[in-house]
């Protein structure tokens, strides 16, 4: 019975020599934290507003004809790329062309009165000289040359009108385009106004954005950065212009151009975010934030007191972040140094050995 307990004794002595030593070790990594710290500067604080927007093309061309007609020819199908003043489609012309060669012939008529009427006025004139005809006479046939070379005139101008007539019963791009919709087939009958196909140019789209009135003052400085949906990689875009909208919406269209070549058609969903820089102020990386179940941040600091270094943890009030950083509105200051690793467990005043110690 004695051997037991002696046993037992010298297994509790055991356990509390190996507690105490444990105890020990703790305290010395609790002591001697390895940790990496970074100095607060003051930096210029960019404010992230995330934006929703879409691809517009603003040169969209509803196209129609002048005249009435029957569609004769189609020249082009749904999809197709067109160059300016590429034929795309023409109405039956005949009837016009006619015209136009009557105008045609009145002219030539016109053209023969004006020429005989001319040489009866000279005749005149060589009579007048000898006074062998009346003064009345060669007023009469001065009238006539006057009256032939107007109505000369008046069926050149009928003459123009078929012409131009008949050249709108060919409809022509006004522009490099995309053929995106087509509204006539052959034989169909139009008139005025009616859609025949609508043209979109793909080489000039935009990007919309709608911006919070907020922004309007602050868009010199800023950046805009686009992404397409289904893409993970930022582009930057160029702001083109800013317009006014209803005031009711609060809110200003921000016109932008991609800066590089990128597979976009019109209607296309957009993401945006716009960059808005501000008042400079303290800025950490974003591993220097503790963040805590009760909604509050915060930082750890290492402060040299008797020749050692020395966790503190000071609560901060953060503000927007950007490429990693985030603005501190309250808590710390420039020169402060913050604790970026190595700060998942540590204690309040625990003693620090820095890795990056300067």
């Amino acid at each position: 019975m004695r051997r037991l307990l002696t046993i037992a004794r010298a297994l509790r002595a055991c356990a509390t020599t190996l507690a105490l030593l444990m105890g020990g070790i703790a305290v010395a990594a609790a002591q001697d934290a390895r940790v990496e710290t970074q100095r607060v500067e003051d930096t210029p604080r960019i404010e992230t507003l995330r934006l929703t927007g879409s691809v517009s093309a603003p040169r969209t061309s509803q196209l129609s004809s002048a005249e009435a007609g029957q569609v004769a020819s189609l020249d082009v199908a749904l999809g197709d790329r067109v160059s300016q003043g590429e034929r795309l489609m023409a109405l039956d012309s005949r009837e016009a062309e006619l015209e136009r060669q009557r105008a045609q012939a009145n002219i030539d008529q016109a053209r023969a009165d004006r020429d005989d009427a001319r040489q009866r006025l000279n005749e005149a004139n060589q009579l007048s000289a000898q006074q062998n005809i009346a003064v009345s006479e060669q007023r009469r046939r001065q009238n006539t040359l006057a009256a032939a070379e107007a109505l000369l005139d008046a069926r050149q101008t009928e003459y123009a009108l078929w012409e131009l007539r008949v050249a709108r019963h060919t409809i022509t791009a006004p522009f490099d385009a995309l053929i995106t919709q087509r509204d006539s087939e052959l034989g169909e009958w139009v008139t005025p106004g009616d859609t025949l196909m609508t043209l979109v140019d793909i080489d000039a789209l935009r990007l919309d954005f709608p911006v919070p009135f907020s922004a309007y003052g602050r868009m010199d400085d800023a950046t805009l950065e686009i992404r397409l949906e289904g893409d993970t990689r930022w582009y930057a875009a160029h702001p083109r212009a800013r317009v006014p909208q209803d005031a009711t919406s609060r809110q200003f269209l921000l016109r932008a151009e991609p800066a590089e070549a990128l597979s976009l058609l019109p209607g296309m969903a957009l993401e945006g975010r716009l960059l808005l820089e501000g008042e400079t102020g303290p800025s950490v990386p974003r591993d220097a934030l503790i963040r805590r179940p009760d909604g509050s941040v915060s930082v750890w600091l290492a402060r040299q007191e008797d020749d050692a270094w020395r966790a503190y943890e000071q609560r901060v009030e953060i503000g927007s972040g950007h490429e990693g950083n985030v603005a501190v509105l309250d808590g710390i200051e420039a020169g402060d140094r913050v604790i970026v690793v190595g700060n998942e467990r540590l204690e309040e005043g625990q003693t620090l050995s820095l890795i990056d110690d300067d």
